[in-house]
């Protein structure tokens, strides 16, 4: 699992209905974790990965809302969202120490709803129960509501990277990238440096290196360069800022399009190479599958030669 304080943990698929979108994700050559629910209502499924995942949430019990929450109730801010539209709701960052790293960010002028301590039931692969614990430290942003993010530290990783869950017939391997669409990218720059200190700003692109994916915004202009003409995510006549693409990375990139090809899955060529699948196959989010790096071969140990 990433050591990386900050870098991307989870982006978050919000979604009426879990249970179609774990299918459109399996489709799609993910193999989803078992559905899990939080203590405040909500339903999840995880794709997990080596040092990344992503997650699928849902609605499951409204009359649980404010529960387990302290002042702030998660449950409800999924429920809200939904009343609006789906997709790329939140963006969790990696904590290993979530108290630590909520009061830095305080101090470095970041509004926070808080921080929520909870437990969360789970089957272990072998079928086992067990309880995972985290700690959650919320920046929700209240002048660009779907640029939102949070602190996950999660006290149990053990019992969240699991690698029984890591493997997927598509071969995805991380979460490289997170994009947002905004008219004037500059205008969520505040943000980004109250996070990470070091942005880079060029051809209407804001980018920043998390150290374990890239967060990044663009212009309506700049997602069509590097997304063409294919469907964004769908978010009606709001013209704020919002999430819309995840990008994911395998090493089986060339074997995609006959995987897909047998559910009926089309997907489109960027201008740079990536395949995208749209939005209407992944809870309103548009999907990137980009090549994995490839990897460097490990040195061979040569004994030395005496003379």
């Amino acid at each position: 699992m990433s050591k990386v304080s900050l870098g991307i943990d989870h982006p978050v698929v919000t979604v009426r209905d879990l249970a179609r979108a774990r299918e459109q994700y399996r489709r799609l050559g993910f193999a989803p974790n078992p559905v899990g629910f939080h203590p405040w209502g909500t339903t999840l499924s995880l794709l997990m990965f080596k040092d990344n995942f992503i997650e699928l949430i849902s609605v499951s019990d409204s009359s649980k809302f404010g529960s387990h929450s302290g002042g702030f109730c998660y449950g409800r801010n999924v429920s809200r969202f939904l009343e609006r539209v789906e997709g790329l709701g939140l963006v969790a960052l990696h904590s290993k120490d979530g108290r630590r790293d909520h009061a830095r960010l305080v101090a470095q002028g970041l509004k926070s709803q808080g921080l929520i301590d909870f437990r969360r039931e789970l089957k272990k692969p072998d079928g086992s129960p067990d309880e995972a614990v985290v700690t959650l430290g919320l920046f929700l942003n209240e002048e660009q509501r779907d640029v939102s993010q949070f602190i996950c530290h999660q006290h149990r990783p053990d019992l969240v990277w699991m690698p029984e869950w890591q493997h997927h017939p598509n071969g995805v391997e991380a979460v490289s990238a997170v994009t947002y669409l905004a008219e004037n990218p500059l205008d969520l720059l505040p943000r980004f440096l109250a996070f990470y200190g070091d942005v880079a700003y060029s051809n209407e692109l804001l980018e920043v290196d998390t150290g374990c994916g890239t967060l990044r915004a663009v212009s309506p202009v700049r997602a069509r360069q590097m997304f063409g003409d294919v469907p964004l995510p769908d978010w009606g006549a709001d013209p704020a800022p919002h999430g819309i693409a995840i990008s994911v990375s395998t090493p089986l990139f060339s074997q995609l399009e006959s995987l897909w090809v047998v559910h009926g899955i089309k997907c489109q060529e960027s201008p740079s190479g990536s395949l995208l699948v749209p939005p209407q196959h992944c809870g309103n989010v548009l999907l990137e599958f980009v090549r994995s790096p490839p990897t460097k071969p490990k040195a061979r140990h040569r004994p030395e030669t005496k003379l």
